[in-house]
């Protein structure tokens, strides 16, 4: 058993959690700055959107796929109030 009283494969599975939020968040950049480009738009203000719209989905996907796995943990516990 692990220190937290997990289950091997469960604190496994934990570790190889894929990082949906920074993925989403990376995509996001990169399509806000081709559009900036192809637009003309000036680099400065390129910079900020792909930043601000990358930090605001990442964080909503992050949060998201956090409250999923929460529901799904409690689910397979058999912890869910009916």
């Amino acid at each position: 058993m692990s220190k937290n009283g997990q289950t091997p494969r469960a604190s496994i599975r934990r570790q190889r959690a894929f990082p949906a939020g920074t993925l989403v968040a990376l995509l996001t950049a990169i399509f806000v700055t081709l559009i900036g480009v192809g637009m003309g738009v000036d680099p400065s203000t390129i910079l900020a959107r792909a930043v601000v719209s990358a930090l605001i989905l990442g964080s909503i996907v992050s949060i998201g796929v956090g409250v999923i796995r929460l529901a799904d943990a409690d689910y397979k516990d058999g912890t869910v109030s009916k």
